[in-house]
């Protein structure tokens, strides 16, 4: 089940929230009772919601969730003896990450392996396909931090396995993030207050993420699929124009932004109507000025997350200017390989990786002596011919796309074939959607009296119903379009 199926959004959700905001009322729950009802109904719910799709692997990740919550109150036990917990947590950390491999990268292991024999004159052999659940990278990222967090003594361990398991499977994030750390929602286990207002902010922001998906992230990999040929991205070096390279390219950029953080808008609103506050994962990430301060911007839980589980145990900056560059490389490539089992995502990860080291040997310097306008320019290109790495299914595609974007003539699918009216509306509204424009001009609003307050409050009550009214229009009009990040 999908955010953006009419299943979820015309019957589970507004049943789920029935019952979740009307049960409570209408027998008169209070204290204890109110939370142990909302919080069991709300981890049933959710394994529905994920067993809706992947219904023998919600077996999976249940058994994964008890050995985790085995291995937490393991960890409690020997802290009460003064113990050390690091053998456990090791052994935690491997037993998530071998699930993770087998999952989503033992079919490509396999496979570049299977390529041997051939290199002698000897027939391949057959690799059968590992179905990849759903899921299971932010399921996973989000055990080994609570595993971690509580051998660190960063966080008590749950004693209650329904609040743990609530926290691992709530269906707002369970999918695609974003990554939740438990020591953010701890306490909103227990009490959640919901009240009207924080409703109504939920509401608008599942509003402004269906309109994000549905309205812009579809309408430009229409755009971007025309340019590269098919959507599953084959490119010859014979079949784009320059122009349409990079149109087809700018699209991706924006495609994938709205698409994620369209998503994580949508789970943020779904958690608010529920009583939690998640944070925000994404803040404007193309209006940054360098790539060190994009990835400040850009999946932030992510990035945070490889930071303070991978980057501060290898050492961070802290011993020495080589090794914090090999710590940062040893990042990103990892971040790479987590996206997707494919050699793009690793060339993409140490594309990043070896950017943020020259910005730190000097580039991020001199790009600082430059114009602002030079500066984004600088960040967009950059991240743009990243996405080369990240969209291509191989190193062929890669190498065609970038011949393409460098030809000067030649060429027969034209800016033309890749531009249409469709594009023309939505383009205007991305450009001013990744950028901070609207919230300022709110803000000035706000800051001018009750009047200009009241006209803010209209005008975004009226921008948030032409979200859902065309979001719904475009729902009912296509089929499914599934959200980028559900591949990883």
């Amino acid at each position: 089940m999908y955010f953006n199926s009419p299943v979820f959004l015309y019957l589970f959700l507004p049943a789920v929230l029935l019952i979740y905001h009307g049960v409570p009322a209408v027998l008169n729950l209070r204290g204890r009772a109110q939370v142990s009802f909302t919080n069991a109904f709300l981890f049933f719910a959710s394994l529905f919601f994920y067993a809706w799709g992947e219904f023998a692997y919600v077996l999976v990740l249940f058994a994964s969730l008890v050995v985790n919550y085995g291995f937490a109150r393991a960890a409690a036990w020997l802290q009460g003896r003064n113990k050390s917990t690091l053998p456990l947590a090791v052994v935690a950390v491997v037993l998530n990450l071998a699930l993770l491999i087998w999952y989503k990268y033992a079919g490509f292991l396999a496979a570049t392996l299977a390529s041997v024999p051939s290199s002698f004159g000897l027939p391949e052999v057959s690799i059968p396909t590992v179905h990849l659940p759903i899921g299971i990278s932010f399921f996973t990222f989000q055990a080994i931090s609570y595993i971690v967090d509580v051998c660190r003594k960063d966080v008590s361990t749950e004693r209650s396995f329904l609040k743990f398991g609530l926290y691992v499977f709530l269906f707002p994030h369970l999918i695609a993030g974003p990554i939740v750390r438990y020591r953010d929602i701890a306490a909103q286990l227990t009490i959640r207050p919901v009240g009207l207002e924080r409703f109504a902010v939920g509401v608008r922001r599942l509003g402004i993420g269906l309109a994000k998906k549905l309205l812009l992230a579809d309408t430009f990999a229409e755009a971007a699929d025309a340019a590269f040929g098919t959507k599953d991205f084959l490119v010859s070096s014979d079949e784009l124009t320059m122009a349409a390279a990079w149109l087809g390219l700018f699209c991706y950029g924006l495609q994938i932004y709205f698409d994620f953080s369209g998503y994580s808008d949508m789970a943020i609103g779904l958690g608010k109507m529920f009583g939690f506050d998640f944070l925000e994962n994404f803040r404007y990430p193309y209006i940054a000025q360098s790539i060190t301060e994009f990835w400040r911007r850009w999946h932030i839980s992510l990035s945070s997350w490889f930071r303070d589980y991978v980057y501060v145990p290898l050492g961070g900056n802290r011993q020495g200017t080589v090794r914090t560059y090999v710590n940062l490389l040893i990042v990103f490539v990892l971040c790479g390989i987590w996206h997707g089992a494919n050699w793009t995502f690793l060339f993409w990860g140490l594309y990043h990786g070896v950017i943020l080291i020259l910005e730190r040997l000097g580039l991020g310097m001199l790009i600082a002596w430059l114009p602002r306008p030079f500066r984004h320019g600088y960040l967009l290109v950059s991240v743009g011919l990243g996405w080369v790495l990240f969209r291509a299914t191989d190193v062929g595609q890669v190498e065609g796309m970038f011949r393409a974007l460098g030809r000067v003539e030649g060429g027969t699918q034209e800016f033309s074939d890749v531009w249409n009216p469709k594009l023309a509306l939505a383009m205007p509204c991305g450009l001013l959607a990744f950028t901070p424009i609207v919230p300022a001009l709110k803000k000035i609003l706000d800051g001018r009296g009750y009047r200009w307050n009241g006209l803010a409050g209209f005008c975004g009550s009226l921008g948030i119903a032409v979200c859902y009214l065309g979001a719904s229009m475009q729902l009912a009009a296509k089929t499914y379009s599934p959200f980028i990040y559900f591949r990883f």
